[in-house]
């Protein structure tokens, strides 16, 4: 029976050897070398996890079950196929089945001893084929995962082995849900909440440790030569970029699901910014998947000691040389394959040869589609390689290296000024290895000690080091912290009191914003732990918005006290009024109405901003006088003209009289406010008659642009388009530099543009896309450019749309939220409203292809003000 299979599989291979021909091929940057197809659909579909044993014999995890569509027609379960090349070509001639019947396979790795074992999402399994006739007959579970969390790929995932014997698997965020990893020995570990972690276990499955925490989803892992463990998170949300980490033991990396999916939330960091948490060794493309060791493969000697890293999202492969950094390592991305949007690189490997496969997901659909292929990378013909192995390990352990690795192993007394002297290091790996080795009970009184030292880092060391140590008599320590001269003591003693919800510190915890100066990271955190003293003894949850939503209660109550706190700084009361959502509430109205009307400038402009949403008489009378004040900034007065902007046409038509303001700032904004109503008339002659006032001077060319684009906006007949770009490549290099970001910011927020109608920042605007708070850390000019440009060409899949269809003819279509046991849909629509739509009403459910971004937002800007927005979005960091 396996012969016959076995030539009915070879007969499927031919026909995805003739189908190979419409498959487009990547490019590679590096013309050394060359990517050729090996196998396609339907000889292998939807693959994910992929190793090459010493046989050269290629096992693939072909994926049926990943968020499978109700009529998909594919098998029920997930299987192992294997693939061999009968003749030494390269090509894999035949396949057959090796394992089936598996769910939310994820994985795969050869164990020390040469074996297949498999991760799937609940647990680790060791795949015999005692008999050795291509086919597994038994199976040996070594980790089991007991948790309620159901989601594919967000549960276990990482697999690599180690060379001194242990195994070692990532558990993704697991969406909050509480999880014990339980061994075959009765070890076991349980959590819930913390986000992602790696651990690891004897090679039987025995001995179950906690390694490292505070990832999104740890899916790649793999050890290089040097022993050096490196990790890729994928993905990180609403903070990018995803991450190559380099992963030391007890390590964190500053992810917690339980403030959030994005990643916003104070308490959440992405590298390092929070004390005590570790930085990434590089930014990633989007869904980093997997990660190779050069020196298994045959390449060029340059890619000695490199990483390659497939990027799903960006249909790349990248290229990372790791430097010595202090003790971990640095490198850069580089793009070594770059593919069409048919090209979903999901695991890489390589073959006894050092040949590098990559295996594609083919489509950028999440649900198993019937797609697949696998690649193979290579040198060219004539090219000069280095075998696999050949070369020692790059990364020689330095003295920095050294000196963390042992600060880990220490537990001697007599090591404790060592141990301390690290803590005012510069490097983050030294000081969190000091900090994990003085959390141990040996050092507790010379630590307590030194929770006053002279020195703010040895003070921040102590009080980490005790935190990790779990002491219960808390009550000078924190007292001491939260009243600290040094901001990151304070900040350090805030995370504390708030994460582990000490409410007897809720009185001492104002002392954070007086006992000196207060950033705007210091006060989110502030207000992060308040709202956690007040949610207590209750379960916290899931924080997915900004510290109190300002909608009454003590949320309310506190940030109405800081904005009428005349004592306060200015600019912290100027971020209680940018946290509060509601500006219509009783509590906060008045506070942000004299805020705008008395407030230092910074002040000022904060009220304003939130007050663009408020109804109340007194808020648009306050936003008018402003306004029209030539006595105010005329920052300031753009402010309130943009808060204006969004009203009524009887409200922003009455602004018509500031188009002759002495400010240009003020004339340049009021024409974007007018712009909405520039069919009547009446606005259309105040309009006309300022265009034909407008000297020849280059400030008054700036104001003559925005005059004509109100008039004549881009596809009005007859309009004259020549001044303005008209494909990609010229709006690229008309945007590719300069910028006012504070003009910027308006466009941003503008009725016109509508971008903060979906979008985020700093706690302003709509959550249906993407939250840009932080965008300038993963996009670049040129990317940003595209994005807006072609907001449909490469979404998210968070973000891809989904439309419902209803038994009544009704059409829903927006992000989807949620989706119930019972089959009932929650949306969000682009209108920020959210609509569920029960089970029983459904007719038809579908991803749309296109983004719920709207095509040519440019056509709502002036080439100017496109500019100016793209230099605002780059100041996001």
């Amino acid at each position: 029976m396996r012969i016959h299979g076995t030539r009915i599989l070879a007969v499927v291979l031919m026909w995805s050897s003739s189908a190979a021909a419409e498959i487009p091929v990547p490019a590679v940057t590096d013309a050394r070398l060359e990517i050729k197809l090996i196998a396609s659909e339907p000889a292998i579909v939807t693959p994910i996890g992929m190793v090459i044993d010493a046989r050269d014999r290629l096992f693939v995890i072909e994926s049926h079950t990943h968020r499978r569509e109700r009529d998909y027609p594919g098998p029920k379960h997930d299987r192992v196929k294997l693939f061999t090349d009968t003749d030494g070509d390269g090509k894999r001639e035949t396949m057959r089945i090796f394992a089936d019947g598996f769910h939310h396979a994820m994985t795969l790795a050869l164990t020390p001893h040469g074996e297949v074992a498999l991760c799937h999402r609940n647990g680790v399994v060791i795949l015999h084929d005692r008999d050795d006739d291509g086919e597994n007959e038994s199976r040996t579970t070594v980790l089991k995962l007991q948790t309620p969390g159901d989601y594919p790929h967000n549960g276990l995932g990482g697999l690599t082995y180690s060379a001194d014997g242990w195994l070692y698997v990532g558990l993704g965020e697991n969406l909050g849900a509480v999880y014990t990893l339980l061994g075959t020995d009765g070890s076991k570990y349980s959590g819930g909440g913390e986000g992602g972690s790696i651990f690891r276990c004897r090679l039987d499955g025995s001995d179950v440790q906690y390694v490292a925490t505070g990832f999104w989803n740890p899916f790649g892992l793999t050890f290089d030569r040097a022993g050096n463990l490196f990790c890729v998170d994928n993905d990180p949300d609403f903070s990018p970029p995803c991450r190559l980490l380099h992963i030391v033991k007890h390590g964190d990396y500053g992810y917690k699901f339980r403030y959030g999916r994005g990643g916003l939330h104070p308490f959440v960091c992405w590298n390092g910014e929070i004390p005590g948490r570790l930085p990434m060794m590089a930014g990633t493309g989007e869904a980093p998947c997997a990660i190779l060791d050069c020196d298994n493969a045959r390449l060029p000697r340059e890619y000695h000691g490199n990483l390659l890293v497939t990027s799903w999202g960006d249909y790349t492969i990248d290229r990372f040389q790791p430097q010595p950094y202090g003790a971990s390592l640095r490198a850069e991305r580089e793009i070594l394959v770059r593919g069409t949007e048919a090209f979903r690189p999901v695991d890489i490997t390589t073959g006894p040869d050092g040949a590098v496969y990559i295996n594609d997901w083919a489509d950028k659909s999440y649900p198993v589609h019937g797609k697949g292929r696998i690649w193979r990378l290579t040198a060219r013909d004539g090219q000069a390689v280095v075998a696999p192995r050949s070369l020692p390990p790059l990364h020689i352990e330095n003295r920095a290296t050294a000196r963390m690795r042992s600060m880990l192993r220490t537990e001697l007394p007599g090591r404790y000024g060592h141990l301390r002297d690290a803590l005012s290091n510069p490097d983050p790996f030294l000081r969190a290895a000091a900090i994990d080795t003085l959390a141990k009970p040996v050092y507790r009184a010379n630590v307590l000690r030194d929770a006053r030292n002279d020195q703010s880092e040895v003070r921040l060391g102590a009080l980490l080091a005790l935190r990790r140590a779990k002491i219960t008599d808390l009550e000078t320590l924190l007292r001491n912290a939260l009243a600290d001269p040094d901001e990151t003591v304070r900040f350090a003693a805030a995370l504390w009191v708030g994460e582990d919800a000490l409410v007897q510190f809720d009185d001492p915890l104002d002392d954070v914003l007086s006992a000196g100066p207060v950033s705007p990271r210091l006060f989110h955190a502030y207000l992060a732990a308040k709202q956690l003293l007040a949610d207590a003894p209750k379960d916290t949850g899931t924080l997915t918005r900004g510290p109190f939503d300002g909608k009454g209660g003590s949320g309310a109550l506190l940030i109405a006290r800081l904005l009428n706190d005349a004592s306060q700084p200015a600019s912290v009361r100027a971020l209680a009024a940018a946290m509060v959502i509601d500006p219509d509430d009783e509590v906060l109205s008045d506070a942000l109405v004299t805020a705008a009307r008395t407030g230092e400038p910074v002040l000022r402009s904060a009220a304003i901003g939130t007050l663009s949403a408020s109804s109340k008489p007194r808020a648009l009378s306050v936003l008018s006088k402003t306004a029209r004040d030539d006595m105010n900034d005329p920052e300031l007065r753009a402010d309130a003209i943009l808060a204006l902007a969004g009203r009524p046409a009887d409200r922003v038509t009455q602004l018509v009289d500031l188009l002759d303001d002495p400010s240009a700032t003020v004339r340049i904004e009021t024409v974007r406010a007018l712009t909405r109503f520039a069919d009547r008339e009446a606005v259309r002659t105040a309009l006309r008659r300022r265009l034909d006032a407008v000297r020849d001077t280059p400030v008054d060319a700036e104001l003559a642009a925005q005059l004509r684009f109100a008039l004549n906006p881009p596809g009005t007949p007859g309009r004259n388009n020549s001044s303005r770009p008209t494909t990609d490549a010229q709006w690229q290099a008309a945007l590719a530099r300069g910028g006012d970001a504070r003009s910027g910011r308006r466009v941003f927020f503008s009725p016109l543009t509508a971008c903060a109608k979906c979008h985020r920042v700093g706690g302003r605007g709509g959550q249906v896309g993407p939250d840009l708070s932080v965008i300038a850390r993963s996009s670049d000019r040129a990317k940003l450019v595209a994005s807006i440009l072609e907001p449909s060409k490469d979404m998210a899949p968070k973000f891809v749309p989904h439309v419902v269809n209803t038994n009544d003819g009704d059409v829903h279509i927006g992000l989807l939220m949620s989706k119930a046991p019972d089959g009932a849909i929650t949306l969000a629509t682009a209108a920020a409203e959210t609509v569920t739509i029960p089970s029983d009403q459904i007719a038809e459910h579908r991803r749309q292809t296109t983004s719920l971004m709207p095509d040519e937002v440019e056509n709502a800007m002036t080439v100017k003000d496109f500019r100016d927005l793209i230099k605002y979005l780059l100041n996001l960091k």
